[in-house]
């Protein structure tokens, strides 16, 4: 690719050309191969770790090298991605005013603080080497080969059997870099757009190998079959298509090009057409497609959508509830629980149906936001790719080269891509997505910034950032480091439950203990296998404080209601115990379970008409022989109680 010449204040210096690639290198690829076998979510925390680390070392030595602090223009940072991503950021963090956990919050303040930070070093950090084009291709192109060098070692030796199914993938543990099938394939959505305009730009060799690793990259993909991933494919390559098509020159796109493109869309949009028709037709392709994209398998028992549109529904409800403020990041996964009864809904959600009522994201990004953050986290969510949009708009229309053209529109086709998929799943609940989306972002911004003009550089009071940043990261490495650890003497809690070792239960649920994260990775209060633990070593009073610090951390979940109830009714304390059972038979209608301990409390604390309620409005095919005989019980019972009166 031709290099552009570098002004003064861009001089090309040994440690500038250091600080780019290492820069590029540790956020495109260093930081993503990290994983935690030890933990349950082997690729979250202990990314966020090494973000929170990465950039304590990083921002002091860019704000305050001089060597380096001379040649920044801070001016970039007043593009209008850099301010949306800045206000989304302060309503994040504020949302927690309102939050009821508010360690729940923590990985999604701090993973979204590392997101900015990497957004504002992008833009400061790329124009101090006029290299740095190539290089962010050619280390694209490399996080790309590497990411496939994963995922497919484990995956392509399923083809000598055939084409795999769903489960088939999922078995085969395609995560080892990002923990979720479907959020593998969204992560590579961010690199293929890359490595395509690198076998454009690039010389050389590099130019094949971008070839190569952006087919490669596309097919696993397909492989992996995540109906998202593929639709966000589509939607990316249908963008980028039609900006070619409509700015030729600027792209540099040849007559002939332009012709092949659009003979691509069209056949693209033709054979969606007939896919489409022939997948409600009793065919052999018609079954096809419908076993592969409609309802697979290993949903036949529940909803085709996997249960999306219902939890949409019910984030939307959250939305409009808490319009201001949502619920505080974090936060969806706790609230949720109440609308689940008749007493907020018109219709009760058939959660009977699903595998897990333990969503913790809507799998809808722009629902999850506006739940947690209200309208005006939404707005600034929304502002940050209307900005980027503005940003490719500003580089298509103004002087700027065929080079920019392209980088431009592969960051586009990328940000198409993650949008598609972010109403269909949770990229932003992933460490690796935000950190790679906050690069597109910055380059963007610093394509965009020249384009309009530039104006006068600016420097930045080093000595009056770097203080605050630097608190505020040593904070997030603290959180991380601890919920880290948490996630590990968790899975050790886990082991031992499964195992019967209930002593090395309650210790390894004691280490886990920490103020900063009261959840596990499931959104279970570190409290409640404590408390279990207790309670199967016959300390009930130990038992019970430990559920009533689990249900402050986590007061709508069913396992906790379940367990305080029960501890409470162990200690003769019927009242307190009812209290829980009603909150659980609310907040849990379908639960047959909730309100047979619901009874025996009424029942053992001489609440007899309450307590043949109760069971009444269970059907009496449902009852078991146990309830049958309380209601027996207590129906003598009240009648005694008459005749005595």
């Amino acid at each position: 690719m031709t290099e552009e010449p570098a002004c003064p204040s861009q001089a090309a210096t040994g440690w500038n050309a250091v600080l780019v690639v290492s820069f590029l290198a540790a956020t495109l690829v260093g930081v993503h191969l990290l994983v935690d076998p030890a933990a349950y979510d082997v690729s979250q925390l202990v990314r966020l770790v090494a973000v929170m680390g990465l950039l304590l070392v990083a921002v002091p030595a860019v704000l305050l090298v001089p060597a380096i602090t001379t040649t920044l223009d801070a001016s970039v940072l007043r593009q209008p991605v850099v301010l949306a991503s800045a206000a989304y950021l302060v309503t994040c963090w504020t949302s927690l005013a309102v939050a009821r956990n508010v360690s729940a919050g923590g990985t999604d303040g701090f993973r979204t603080l590392g997101a900015f930070l990497v957004l504002c070093l992008t833009t400061l950090v790329l124009p101090l080497e006029s290299r740095w084009k190539r290089w962010l291709l050619e280390i694209a192109v490399v996080a790309t080969l590497v990411t496939v060098a994963v995922g497919g070692w484990k995956a392509v030796p399923l083809l000598a059997e055939g084409l795999p199914g769903r489960r088939a993938m999922e078995e085969a543990l395609l995560d080892g870099m990002m923990s979720n099938v479907n959020l593998f394939a969204a992560w590579l959505l961010l690199l293929i757009p890359w490595c395509l305009c690198g076998a454009a730009l690039l010389a050389g060799g590099w130019r094949w190998v971008a070839a190569g690793a952006a087919a490669a990259g596309i097919g696993l993909v397909l492989l992996v079959q995540s109906r998202a991933a593929w639709l966000g494919l589509a939607g990316a390559g249908v963008v980028a298509g039609l900006v070619l098509l409509w700015h030729p020159a600027a792209l540099g796109v040849p007559a002939w090009a332009r012709r092949m493109i659009a003979a691509l869309l069209a056949s693209g949009l033709l054979l969606g057409a007939i896919l489409a028709g022939a997948a409600f037709t009793d065919t052999p392709v018609g079954r096809a497609i419908e076993a592969r994209l409609i309802t697979r398998p290993h949903q036949a028992e529940g909803p085709s959508d996997g249960g999306r549109t219902l939890v949409w529904g019910i984030a939307a409800r959250m939305a409009a509830d808490h319009p201001l403020t949502g619920v505080g990041a974090g936060n969806f996964t706790i609230r949720m629980h109440e609308y689940f009864g008749p007493d907020k809904v018109t219709e009760t959600p058939d959660f009977s149906r699903l595998s897990s009522d333990n969503w913790l994201q809507p799998h809808n990004d722009f629902l999850w936001v506006a739940a947690e953050k209200g309208l005006p986290g939404l707005a600034a969510f929304l502002a940050i790719f209307a900005a980027a949009g503005l940003a490719v708009r500003t580089v298509l229309r103004g002087p700027a080269s065929v080079t920019d053209a392209r980088l431009a529109v592969a960051s586009l086709a990328a940000l198409v891509g993650h949008l598609i998929v972010s109403c269909l799943d949770f990229p932003l609940d992933r460490v690796s997505h935000q950190v790679v989306l906050a690069v597109h972002l910055g380059v963007l911004a610093v394509l965009a910034h020249p384009a309009r003009g530039g104006g006068q550089a600016r420097s930045l009071p080093g000595w009056l950032v770097v203080p605050p940043v630097a608190a505020a990261l040593v904070l997030g490495l603290a959180y991380a480091t601890a919920a880290l650890f948490q996630e590990r003497e968790v899975m050790a809690a886990r082991r031992a439950q499964h195992s019967g070792d209930w002593q090395a239960m309650r210790d390894a649920a004691r280490r886990a203990t920490t103020p900063w994260k009261t959840l596990d990775p499931l959104a279970v209060p570190v409290a409640l296998l404590e408390g279990i633990a207790e309670m199967r070593l016959g300390d009930v009073p130990a038992a019970t404080a430990c559920f009533e610090r689990a249900h402050a951390a986590n007061p709508n979940r069913l396992a906790v209601l379940q367990n305080l109830g029960a501890a409470y009714a162990q200690a003769g304390r019927f009242d307190e115990a009812i209290a829980a059972f009603v909150i659980a038979a609310n907040r849990y209608p379908d639960r047959l379970e909730v309100r047979h301990n619901l009874a025996s409390a009424l029942l053992d604390a001489g609440r007899f008409a309450e307590a043949i309620a109760v069971i009444e409005d269970i059907p009496a095919p449902l009852r078991s022989a146990m309830l049958a005989e309380a209601l027996e019980y207590a129906t003598e019972q009240q009648a005694a109680e008459a005749g005595a009166r």
